[in-house]
């Protein structure tokens, strides 16, 4: 290998100190043998560290609030749902028939099966016409005429309360019987070819319809918030209230700050329900507010 002296130090040639390089275990420039440290592996690391953290650290807040506002959208959709279906119900009432538990989370209901005009009926063959309508046959057969031009389908075996001029709750109250004065019959009522029929002899509804409107209706609805649910149930009796077989609307709800309310109309507006359902999630809690018109006229 040839040398050269410069100032009194030997000094090796470029091909000299390449070889001399390769066997200290660095690799020439461009070759198959190119690598990294452990010094620069730990580099890489650390540095990548903080670049995810600083990412992580300006992401977070982006993505939380996106997920909490996915969730509140979630809970108000739950809980329109479930305001809707209960204003619906409540605006097919029969009129005086809404009952708001004192405690604010339960609200009862009768929803109207069927509606129309009655023209007083006979109840002697020979008599005259009675209204309000009498159930006083010695048959046992009580039968009321329905007026055009509201028409109904025929009911078939199903029986119904018959209500005429309800002024007072129709909920909770004991169930009416032959013989009883009452503006709800027994529920013994049914309809065809425009004729409502019942076995009855003794029944007499407690006042006239000044429209000779009458309802029909064939069980009562209730809903309840009791154990973070709000529950829909349906009774073959005015005064039943086990909810043991309800179906649940819509469930996480906070029924301490839930509150149902209603005013009773008067003779310059209709009757008010209040509803207010609040729904609690990981992303927060959504209130929702409906009040709901009821028209009491009977």
């Amino acid at each position: 290998m040839p040398l050269i002296r410069h100032n009194g130090q030997r000094e090796v040639t470029s091909a000299g100190a390449a070889s001399a390089l390769s066997r200290l275990g660095f690799g020439q420039a461009g070759g198959s043998n190119d690598g990294f440290t452990l010094v620069e592996l730990i580099m890489v690391i650390a540095l990548a560290g903080v670049v995810a953290v600083m990412v992580g650290t300006v992401m977070s807040r982006p993505l939380q609030g996106f997920a909490d506002n996915s969730q509140r959208a979630e809970l108000t959709d739950r809980a329109a749902i479930a305001l809707n279906r209960m204003a619906r119900d409540i605006r097919l009432a029969v009129p005086n028939s809404v009952l708001v538990a004192d405690t604010g989370d339960e609200v009862r209901l009768v929803p109207i099966a069927a509606a129309g005009r009655y023209r007083a009926n006979l109840p002697m063959p020979d008599g005259p016409r009675q209204d309000p309508p009498a159930c006083t046959q010695a048959s046992g057969r009580c039968l009321i005429d329905i007026l055009s031009p509201m028409e109904l389908a025929d009911s078939g075996s199903n029986k119904h309360w018959l209500i005429i001029y309800n002024t007072g709750a129709l909920v909770g109250r004991p169930e009416p019987v032959d013989g009883a004065v009452s503006p709800v019959s027994p529920k013994a009522f049914t309809w065809e070819n425009g004729v409502l029929e019942a076995d009855l002899s003794a029944f007499r509804f407690e006042f006239a319809s000044p429209q000779h409107r009458f309802f029909l209706a064939d069980r009562a609805v209730g809903y309840r918030c009791r154990n973070g649910s709000l529950v829909r149930a349906e009774f073959d009796e005015l005064a039943a209230s086990d909810y043991s077989g309800a179906a649940t609307v819509v469930d996480r709800v906070d029924c301490g700050r839930s509150q149902f309310s209603y005013e009773p109309g008067n003779n310059t507006r209709n009757g008010l329900v209040t509803l207010k359902l609040m729904l609690v999630g990981s992303g927060g809690t959504v209130t929702l507010l409906q009040q709901v018109q009821v028209d009491n006229a009977p």
